[in-house]
């Protein structure tokens, strides 16, 4: 069969595997879409919690911040008015002791007291200051001789005895001001007392005027005030006792457990608990009687004060809630707003996993989401638009547009198992064209690319009917489906085919001629499967193409004679081998006569088969040459070579390798450049190498194979001929390639000791290529004899099985360290 396209064969066409990639990615991303989508409920909720609390957290500390602002207000406020009522409340008490200083001495001047003081009469004395006390609203009034004792006083009932006065120290005031007053204690009880002389005109007596020191009094002062007033006294063995107050009696018993011992002439702001409520209290002490005092408390309600602020409280609550229920209900809608969009992007998706891409996502929005949205669409455009490639790519030939071997054998079982139900014939014809591997190798693949264009294009013009399908299977192989079509028929569409091929084609301004080899193979007489049918029409198609007869309709002869099963077989195998890395190096190595030691190894590529096990190259190479995978190939086996070599290297054994390059090979222009690429990736030099190339690779196109070994020379590699004495080069040919070696091919060395003209041939070229100033290699080499006369006729090295077969890394390496020790010489790393 006629040789394919580079890379049409050997590489497999990711077409399968890019679309289960894409698959993937398209069910993927639903389910990525959709798990976060389940949750938009859960999600949404979420949101409105988050909300809510953290607007409750944010009024709660706003609500304690007032509240503390409030309260500091509110304290700082009472404190204000009772240090404001203090002082009123001194002022009044001042003024109220200048009143009664003022009455209490008019009282004094009075004619009628001073004549009942001038009677000694006591009785009248007491009756006068009733009177007199009676007219000012006194509680209390006494008489007091300059002895300083008491002449007569109100409320008490004389025995004849005169007490000394119990408060010296206002008389002695008097004397020096005119008049004294202070509040004392009176039986345990306050009073506000008044002294002042009685003028005759000098002093002939005191008069002591008493005010009560009272409820009444304490509610005057309170009024005026604007604050609870209290006057208490404390004396050290009773304690604190209220003689009068504005507060209910259980404010009292809180107000005496609330005071501690008077300091000096006030008391300390304090806050006690009064009635269930903190209250500010102040007070003066108004006077002090031995071990006691009489102090005046004023009290003010911050409870009281706090509550003017209730209003505002219950504004920012009543604001508080509002504001909670307006963020629970704009939360709500914006996270229905966001939601409702995004399920309706899940269902988008999942349509998306179904593979139903006819329509767009529902909504068209300006925000984020509408930006989602519109991505996920041109998302749906773009896979839509992929799969379908994807699939035209899977099922179609990229060059030719033809339908490629997997829709052709769809088509062919879909054919079959119609005609089986209608009982119609179906045909398939295999192509292949001649002659094709020329046109490709000499003008160049593009030239090969147009040909096949315009063979594909006859082949749409011949088939008319619509059910007929050709197909380019790869390479320059094609075929044609003939559902409901006999033998006859179909060799008929085969004849057109071939007259449609006879005019040539023109390519660049060249005229190309084109020809083809037809098989054909009928259902049902050539087979009822389709994997048959294809067989034996491949097995006519190489029979047409061997006796040149056009085309050739299936016998069982042909199988015989073709040998077709196991070849195609072994071609198919192949492809799968160089996919699968199914192939293995094996080492043959050199002896080098001058040293006696192994200088070099020959890397041999074997096929380790699944099935079949070790097959040697001959029964493959040529078939990898047929179908372009000898570049594959011939690529691995370097790749190998390289690495192995340089691990060689790396530790010491210093062989240089030995790598058959093929006709096809040295064809190929970018080769030098691929063999930089693997000695830059394994560290290699290419002085470790030396290329064995054939003389049938230069005669082919000498131009094109000296241009590649040129640049391969230039590159440091080194180059010999193989097989020397097989081909049909020519002497000046050779002397123009920069070869270093000749490698006499084994069909003379293995039998020149028993027969003169090979040992004349052998012996002739190792004196030519010594006079060219080339090395000479013997292969073939199995017999001790052998070695001895090509060691006499001065040839450079030996490889055979004499010297070793062909082994794998791992027996090699043994083998050299066991030779290296019985002979005593082996490569070394210089």
């Amino acid at each position: 069969m006629a040789a394919q396209l580079p890379g049409s064969c050997c590489s497999s066409r990711p077409l399968h595997a890019a679309g289960e990639l894409l698959k993937r990615a398209r069910s993927a991303l639903p389910r990525m879409f959709a798990g976060r989508v389940s949750m938009t409920r859960f999600v949404a909720h979420q949101v409105i919690v988050f909300v809510a609390l953290l607007l409750v957290a944010i009024q709660l500390v706003t609500l304690l911040a007032l509240n503390w602002a409030v309260s500091e207000n509110a304290s700082e406020s009472v404190r204000k008015e009772v240090e404001v009522g203090r002082r009123i409340f001194v002022r009044m008490m001042e003024d109220r002791t200048q009143q009664l200083t003022t009455a209490a001495s008019v009282l004094a001047s009075d004619f009628g007291l001073r004549q009942a003081l001038m009677s000694s009469d006591q009785a009248t004395i007491v009756s006068a200051l009733n009177n007199h006390g009676a007219r000012i609203g006194a509680a209390k009034m006494m008489l007091i001789g300059l002895d300083r004792r008491v002449v007569g006083e109100t409320a008490a009932q004389s025995n004849g005895e005169r007490p000394l006065f119990p408060f010296p120290h206002l008389i002695e005031d008097a004397e020096r001001k005119g008049a004294a007053s202070a509040i004392a204690l009176i039986g345990h009880a306050p009073f506000q007392i008044v002294v002042v002389p009685v003028l005759a005109p000098v002093p002939v007596a005191w008069v002591m005027v008493a005010f009560s020191v009272d409820n009444k009094l304490a509610q005057d002062l309170g009024l005026l005030t604007g604050l609870d007033v209290s006057f208490a006294t404390w004396a050290r063995e009773r304690g604190w006792n209220v003689a009068a107050t504005t507060l209910p009696p259980a404010g009292t018993r809180a107000l005496l457990g609330a005071l501690g011992p008077p300091t000096g002439t006030a008391v300390p702001p304090i806050t006690p608990d009064l009635l269930g409520a903190d209250f500010l209290l102040s007070g003066s002490v108004l006077g002090r009687v031995d071990e006691g005092a009489v102090v005046a408390i004023l009290q003010s309600s911050l409870r009281d004060a706090i509550a003017r602020f209730d209003g505002l409280r219950v504004i920012l609550l009543a604001l508080a809630a509002f504001g909670l229920c307006a963020t629970v209900a704009g939360s709500l809608l914006i996270a229905r707003s966001i939601s409702r969009p995004v399920s309706a992007l899940a269902e988008f998706a999942r349509r998306m996993e179904r593979g139903e891409y006819d329509q767009g996502p529902p909504e068209t929005r300006s925000d984020e989401l509408g930006e989602l949205a519109a991505s996920f669409n041109r998302m749906r455009l773009a896979i839509a638009a992929r799969e379908q490639q994807i699939k035209s790519m899977a099922l179609q030939d990229a060059l030719t547009g033809l339908p490629n071997r997997a829709l052709f054998n769809e088509r062919l079982q879909q054919a079959l198992g119609l005609a089986r139900r209608l009982t119609q014939p179906v045909s398939v014809l295999l192509i292949d064209l001649n002659r094709f591997k020329e046109v490709n190798d000499t003008l160049g693949h593009h030239v090969g690319d147009r040909l096949l264009c315009e063979v594909a294009e006859r082949l749409r013009t011949v088939l008319v009917r619509a059910s007929d399908t050709p197909a380019r299977l790869g390479g320059d192989e094609f075929a044609v489906l003939l559902p409901a079509s006999s033998e006859a028929m179909a060799e008929a569409t085969a004849r057109k085919i071939l007259q449609a091929f006879e005019a040539p084609v023109f390519v660049e301004g060249r005229q190309l001629d084109v020809s083809g080899s037809i098989g054909i193979a009928s259902f049902p007489e050539q087979g009822d499967d389709a994997n048959v049918l294809m067989s034996r029409a491949d097995a006519a198609m190489y029979v047409a193409k061997r006796k040149r007869m056009g085309c050739a309709v299936y016998d069982p002869r042909f199988d015989a004679e073709a040998g077709n099963h196991d070849r195609l077989s072994l071609t198919g195998e192949l492809r799968q081998a160089v996919e699968e890395d199914q192939f293995v190096l094996y080492y043959q190595p050199r002896l080098d006569l001058a040293s006696g030691a192994i200088t070099g190894a020959e890397a041999l590529v074997r096929w380790q088969h699944p099935v079949r096990g070790l097959v040697p190259p001959d029964q493959f190479i040529p078939f990898a040459e047929q179908t372009g995978c000898i570049r594959e190939i011939t690529q691995w086996v370097i790749g190998r070579a390289f690495e192995q070599c340089a691990r060689w290297r790396a530790s010491g054994l210093a062989l240089q390798v030995s790598i058959n390059l093929s006709a096809r090979d040295l064809l190929d222009p970018e080769l030098p450049q691929r063999f930089a690429e693997l000695l830059a990736r394994h560290g290699a030099s290419p002085q470790w190498f030396l290329l064995e190339i054939t003389e049938s690779a230069i005669v082919d196109d000498p131009a094109r194979a000296h241009d590649t070994v040129t640049r391969l020379h230039e590159m440091g590699f080194g180059l010999s001929i193989d097989d020397f004495g097989t081909g049909y080069s020519s002497l000046a040919q050779l002397k123009r390639l920069p070869v270093a070696e000749l490698k006499i091919d084994k069909s003379f060395v293995l039998d020149m000791a028993h027969d003169p003209d090979d040992m004349t041939i052998v012996r002739s070229v190792i004196d030519l290529a010594h006079n060219m100033g080339l090395s000479v290699v013997a292969e073939g080499v199995e017999t001790d004899e052998v070695h001895q006369l090509l060691h006499d006729m001065g040839c450079d090295y030996l490889q055979g099985y004499h010297i070793c077969r062909p082994l794998p890394v791992a027996q090699l390496e043994p083998w050299l360290a066991r030779d290296a020790a019985q002979h005593g010489t082996t490569a070394k790393e210089t």
